[in-house]
């Protein structure tokens, strides 16, 4: 999220009244969500059309990994690739508990390694059953919920979403900022903050704007590898959320990356644009994708991540249609659009790759349920939706998901901390009755916005009231 300032019908409005765009912590300039920042954000946007993934399987498996149903029952997916680069399964059996992999899905290989499926989202994160063995979870959640391991959960935290802007992974020596290993005392301190009071899953973003020493490029713009602090970062992440007892939503890329390149207060920016639209360059980011995933699965600590977010609100960045019926995108002034086409390309590529060198399951962070299917056919685990005020005056927080043509299990993954304001003649909805709301009428987890950012309430005035929750509901919020 993050400020969202949105033309609708050639009108400026706020995504949510009080974001007016803010930025992150720090002394450095940021962005995100339409704050205010080196970019203004005016616009709306959203929308990829390319390709279903390569190789796919049946309802929504990974394969070479067990799939896992929405409902946490576990089968077999069919043998994938051993050493390959498309592992395509031949299908999947859902309702046997247990269930081992038919073999490696060319983990060998990063971008388009794994097929995966482009069908509704299995609400799995696959590749973390029990091998031979029965998955024995206490206390599933009630309808709707996210799998992770052998444990269904309602998917229950918050963002972060950041300590500082775009420094957090890689750190950004033009401004002075260290990534989490160089300032690990003060961000235990949040995180423990957060699970003190109720948070199990934490959103956080990693490569939000790569103005940052996290993603290393040649001379013409094309990535090269990791860099920085990065790895020591994701690392040192890992190790405080075991220490603490929270877990990660990572998210890696945002729609403010699609700025055009440039200086960014004495940091080289580079935009995103002209690395989607190319396939060479597109082709090396996702050897960086594949090289943090293997981060996270390399670490004893991998099972603090429970999923990966591609891309926070890649609407805002998009100009045009989708094929599926959505409205159409309208790309926020000042950004360099691509077309859904691209986006799609991009986000799918990321999904593949994540799923060839993760077992964590992968989402999208779309802008808003207004274009619940523009991510329909890139392979995700679940959906994610965000919700403010504009959205909700149009496409209700409170109607079901079926009423909006969604099909999957779903997470709630960005609403304001103070919940949703009195607009247009509604009624303001405090938190504690969102988070109510949304598990009875079948939504999978719910994320407000956000510990850092006081544009949409302040976590200091609510945190009682997510901690409260989470007693409420104790065993079903928390993997």
């Amino acid at each position: 999220m993050r400020g969202r300032e949105l033309t609708m019908i050639g009108v400026l409005v706020l995504e949510s009244v009080a974001c007016a765009g803010s930025e992150g912590a720090g002394s450095t300039p940021s962005s995100a969500d339409g704050g205010s920042g080196s970019v203004a954000s005016t616009g709306v946007s959203s929308a990829i059309s390319s390709g279903a993934a390569t190789g796919t399987s049946g309802a929504g498996s990974i394969p070479g990994k067990v799939a896992l149903s929405g409902d946490g029952s576990s089968g077999a997916s069919g043998a994938g690739s051993s050493g390959g680069s498309t592992g395509a399964s031949t299908g999947t059996t859902s309702g046997g508990s247990g269930g081992t992999s038919g073999g490696a899905s060319g983990a060998a290989s990063t971008a388009g390694a794994g097929g995966v499926s482009s069908g509704a989202p299995s609400g799995a994160s696959a590749g973390q059953a029990e091998e031979g063995g029965a998955c024995a979870d206490p206390c599933p959640a009630p309808g709707a919920g996210i799998t992770f391991g052998c444990e269904k959960r309602f998917l229950y935290g918050v963002n972060y979403a950041w300590k500082n802007w775009v420094a957090d992974f890689g750190g950004v020596v033009a401004w002075g900022q260290a990534g989490v290993s160089g300032n690990q005392v003060a961000i235990k301190a949040d995180l423990q903050d957060m699970s003190s009071h109720g948070v199990d899953v934490v959103r956080w973003w990693m490569l939000q704007q790569l103005a940052g020493e996290a993603v290393q490029f040649d001379a013409t713009g094309t990535p090269t590898g990791t860099g920085g602090s990065l790895i020591a970062d994701i690392q040192a992440a890992l190790a405080i959320a075991s220490q603490v007892g929270v877990h990660y939503n990572f998210t890696l890329f945002s729609f403010d990356d699609f700025v055009p390149s440039g200086n960014s207060s004495g940091a080289t920016l580079h935009g995103m644009n002209p690395i989607v639209t190319d396939d060479t360059k597109r082709a090396a980011l996702m050897k960086v994708v594949a090289t943090v995933a293997q981060a996270v699965e390399s670490s004893p600590n991998k099972d603090r991540v429970v999923s990966w977010d591609v891309v926070n609100e890649p609407e805002w960045a998009i100009n045009g249609t989708d094929p599926y019926g959505d409205p159409a995108f309208a790309a926020n002034a000042g950004y360099q659009a691509v077309t859904f086409a691209q986006m799609e390309t991009f986000v799918g590529d990321t999904v593949k790759t994540l799923h060839a060198n993760s077992s964590a399951g992968v989402t999208v962070g779309g802008a808003a349920i207004k274009w619940a299917q523009a991510w329909s056919h890139v392979g995700l685990d679940y959906y994610t939706f965000h919700m403010y005020d504009w959205v909700n005056q149009y496409y209700p927080y409170d109607k079901s998901l079926a009423t909006y043509g969604v099909t999957g299990p779903t997470v709630l993954g960005e609403f304001p901390l103070a919940g949703l304001a009195a607009v247009n003649g509604q009624a303001a909805v405090p938190l504690s009755t969102m988070l109510t709301t949304l598990m009875s009428i079948g939504y999978a987890g719910a994320m407000p916005w956000a510990v850092n950012d006081t544009c949409c309430g302040s976590w200091a005035n609510v945190k009682a009231d997510v901690k409260a929750f989470a007693d409420a509901n104790a065993c079903v919020t928390h993997f």
